[in-house]
């Protein structure tokens, strides 16, 4: 009975990036979290963040997501451990399914490309 109206019910570009975003969603943005040891990147937006910024966009990708417009950076924190820190991106996106523009995805190569 449960999935019968699971079924029924519309999904919303929100519900479907929550459930495609395994470290999170803020509506329609696509969030990406990676632990790395502390001093390996700055605190602030810089080229050190680039690899992570184009690996945001791929798991979108992945995850049947196509991102719009360029990746940010929205923080860092201390892990529980205190060397490792979690530092935060994230990607407005479109669930495939509902995109009417999809050449207008942003995808790694064109991120590279135009950077």
């Amino acid at each position: 009975m449960a999935a019968a109206k699971k079924a029924t019910e519309k999904e919303t570009p929100e519900t479907q990036v929550a459930k495609r975003s395994a470290d999170g969603s803020d509506g329609t943005r696509h969030a990406k979290e990676f632990v790395v040891l502390g001093g390996q990147f700055g605190e602030t937006d810089g080229p050190e963040h680039e690899p992570n910024k184009l690996a945001t966009l791929q798991e979108a990708i992945q995850r049947g997501l196509h991102p719009r417009g360029d990746v940010s950076f929205d923080g860092t924190d201390l892990t529980g451990d205190g060397v490792s820190r979690s530092l935060r991106y994230s990607v407005e996106v479109v669930p495939s399914a509902m995109d009417s523009e999809p050449e207008k995805t942003t995808t790694p190569r064109k991120q590279i490309d135009e950077g």
